[in-house]
C-alpha cells in the first residue's frame, strides 16, 4: 500500500461519495429539465407572432427556461439549455407542425441558463479566471437593449422589463443571495424571484432579437400589441419558475447546501 493510499481516510471517501451523488443528482435534474422543456413547447400559453412560427403561440416552456441557470449553474445551465432548446424546436416543428420562423429562439434557454447561472454568485471562476458574473449578465442585457432601440426606439417602453432585469443584476453584484433549503418557503420564494425574472428576460431576449432583425416587426407592434401580452406572460413565467425552483431545491436539498 502506498503512502497516498495509507493517508486516504474513510472521511475523505465518504465526502467523495456525497460529492459524486450530488453531481449525479444535478445531472439528472439537467436531463429532466431539458426533457420537460421540450415537451412543454407543445403546451400553448399565449399568442405572439415571433414565438416559433408566424401564427404560433408562446408555450409553457418559458416557465422552465429560468430553471436551467438556477438549478445547474452557468456552464451546465447553458449546455442543458441548448439541448432543451434544440429538443423543443424539434418537437414544435416535427410534432406540433409549426414552422420555425425565428431560429434564434433555440438559443433562448441556453442564454437564460448561462446568464442566470452567472448571477448566482458575485464571482464565477472560469478556467482559473475569476469574473464578476452579474456584471456580465448586466452587460448582455444592455447590449440587447441597445440593439432593440437602434431600429425600434419609437417603442422604447418595450425594454422596461429588460431595464429592471439589468438593475437586478447590479444588485446581485453588490449583494450575493444564498438559497437555504431549510428556510421558510416564502423567504425562499423572495430570494428566487430576481433570478427567475432575469432568467425569463434573457430567454425572451433571443425571441426579441429574432423578431427585430429577422422578421423586421414594426415598433408599433412591439409597443402596443406585444408589450401588454409580454408583461402578463413573463410575470406568469417568473412566478411559476420560482415555485418550481423552490420545490426542486427543497427536494434535492443536499445538492444546494
Amino acid at each position: 500500500m502506498t503512502l497516498a493510499e495509507d493517508a486516504y481516510s474513510p472521511t475523505e471517501e465518504a465526502l467523495q461519495r456525497v460529492e459524486g451523488r450530488s453531481s449525479a443528482q444535478v445531472f439528472a435534474v439537467g436531463v429532466i429539465l431539458a426533457s420537460v422543456y421540450g415537451v412543454s413547447t407543445l403546451l400553448p400559453m399565449s399568442g405572439f407572432i415571433a414565438a416559433v412560427g408566424v401564427t404560433s403561440t408562446i408555450s409553457f416552456s418559458i416557465c422552465i427556461a429560468p430553471l436551467f441557470g438556477i438549478l445547474l449553474g452557468p456552464a451546465r445551465g447553458f449546455a442543458f439549455g441548448l439541448v432543451g432548446g434544440a429538443v423543443g424546436s424539434y418537437f414544435a416543428v416535427y410534432i406540433g407542425g409549426v414552422p420555425l420562423a425565428v431560429p434564434t429562439v433555440v438559443l433562448g434557454p441556453a442564454m437564460s441558463g448561462l446568464f442566470t447561472g452567472l448571477c448566482l454568485g458575485r464571482t464565477t471562476t472560469v478556467r482559473g479566471l475569476t469574473v464578476p458574473g452579474p456584471i456580465f449578465a448586466f452587460l448582455y442585457l444592455i447590449l440587447i437593449i441597445v440593439l432593440y432601440l437602434i431600429p425600434d426606439y419609437a417603442a422604447w417602453w418595450f425594454m422596461a422589463p429588460y431595464v429592471l432585469a439589468a438593475v437586478l443584476c447590479l444588485c446581485l453584484q453588490a449583494r450575493e443571495v444564498e438559497f437555504v433549503p431549510s428556510a421558510k418557503r416564502f423567504a425562499l420564494y423572495v430570494k428566487l424571484l430576481p433570478f427567475t425574472l432575469i432568467g425569463t428576460i434573457t430567454d425572451f431576449s433571443m425571441m426579441t432579437m429574432g423578431a427585430v432583425y429577422l422578421l423586421g416587426l414594426p415598433a408599433t407592434l412591439f409597443g402596443y400589441v406585444i408589450f401588454p401580452v409580454m408583461l402578463v406572460e413573463r410575470t406568469t413565467a417568473t412566478i411559476v419558475s420560482c415555485i418550481i425552483a423552490a420545490a426542486v431545491i427543497v427536494t434535492f436539498r443536499g445538492s444546494w447546501r
